[in-house]
């Protein structure tokens, strides 16, 4: 792959900005007791970007805690976990407080995760330390000096974010870049991007080849599709930006194999978590399946991850995405992929988790939804 590494730093337009987090609902979720300030600067901060913070002390909900905490944040966004001394009051059945229950749901439910430790907190418990450490395994956090500049990181967070769902990732063939504009009429998509010299002179090469038009396999989100290249358009800007435009037309969707079979007691989709257990987890192949064992092939390209696993965090996640949709729905192996979480890199190891759904065979018949979450090891 050739990955448009660029990209990652692109700010979108105020407007655009401006409509985007009126949509967004931030849950603020701490140790109550040391964080006032805290949570009082986050809700200020969000609030004068047009969205709408979601915290305890403004809920206004006659329920108990638990399902005031839960529900509110089920209905929101973007999660935000501030951590500073406390830990906060253990709740039974676990003895979790309930900022970690709230992040865990968070997780599990898919909310984008931000979360900013305190930098100087020379009281902070042990039960709160042992939690962080929980957190980096899982997500890059931000350290905070004072309430002012934890208000400044939210706000050019939440920038961040409406950077990345405004401007999606988009894999043409073996480019990878961030997309300004997709329109998809089905048949037809047209790509507008700002993209690296590499990624642009390589599909103006592929344009200008001589002999019929291009084919080109192309994933956005949970789509896999393939189609001609018919057009590559540079438009060059005062003051040195430069705009590219790609049309692709006769878009079919890209199906496997539809002859799936199980063997030895496993379902076909038995076999692709196995495929994706062992890809990613280093599980081990039953023996049992001996030669059968190419039934567990998920269709995901092993030297593409190992690509991605490579990459800074901040691109890691998006780009395992997109080679584990062309891998999973363009094999037919999955009708979706719900989410993916791509932990941060610690030495040889990241903390993963995918969620999909199976392929849909019979009409009458909902698919189930597969989960496979652990350590991913640098692949060899």
């Amino acid at each position: 792959m050739i990955i448009d590494t660029t990209a990652a730093a692109r700010r979108v337009g105020r407007d655009q900005l401006a409509e985007w987090l009126a949509e967004q609902r931030v849950f603020i979720s701490s140790a109550m007791g040391d964080t006032m300030a805290e949570r009082r600067a986050v809700a200020e901060a969000v609030e004068g970007l047009s969205a709408r913070p979601v915290w305890f002390e403004e809920f206004g909900r006659d329920a108990d805690a638990e399902e005031a905490y839960l529900g509110e944040l089920e209905a929101s966004t973007i999660y935000v976990g501030v951590l500073n001394e406390l830990y906060g009051r253990p709740n039974p059945p676990d003895g979790d407080s309930a900022t970690e229950i709230e992040y865990r749901r968070a997780r599990q439910i898919g909310k984008r995760i931000n979360v900013y430790v305190a930098a100087e907190a020379p009281g902070r418990e042990g039960s709160l330390a042992r939690f962080i450490e929980r957190v980096r395994f899982s997500v890059t956090t931000e350290t905070y000096s004072d309430v002012a500049d934890l208000a400044r990181r939210v706000e050019r967070r939440l920038g961040e974010l409406a950077a990345e769902a405004l401007t999606p990732w988009i894999k043409v063939g073996d480019f990878v870049f961030r997309a300004d504009e997709i329109t998809d009429s089905g048949t037809k998509l047209t790509i507008k991007a700002r993209v690296g010299e590499e990624i642009a002179h390589r599909l103006e090469e592929l344009r200008d080849q001589g002999f019929g038009r291009q084919q080109s396999d192309v994933v956005l989100r949970s789509r896999v599709a393939a189609g001609k290249l018919m057009n590559v358009q540079r438009t060059y800007r005062a003051g040195g930006g430069e705009d590219l435009m790609i049309e692709l037309g006769n878009v079919q969707p890209v199906r496997g194999d539809r002859m799936r079979a199980g063997t030895d007691g496993h379902t076909p989709d038995d076999l692709v978590e196995l495929g994706v257990r062992s890809l990613f987890l280093g599980e081990p192949i039953p023996d049992r399946l001996g030669m059968l064992s190419f039934m567990t092939e998920t269709g995901i390209k092993a030297d593409d991850l190992r690509q991605a696993f490579e990459l800074p965090n901040e691109f890691a996640e998006a780009v395992v995405r997109l080679v584990v949709v062309e891998g999973l729905v363009g094999s037919s192996n999955a009708q979706r992929v719900v989410s993916i979480s791509v932990g941060p890199r610690n030495g040889n190891v990241r903390h993963l988790e995918i969620e999909w759904v199976e392929p849909k065979i019979y009409s009458d018949v909902e698919p189930q939804h597969r989960h496979v979450e652990g350590d991913w090891y640098r692949p060899a």
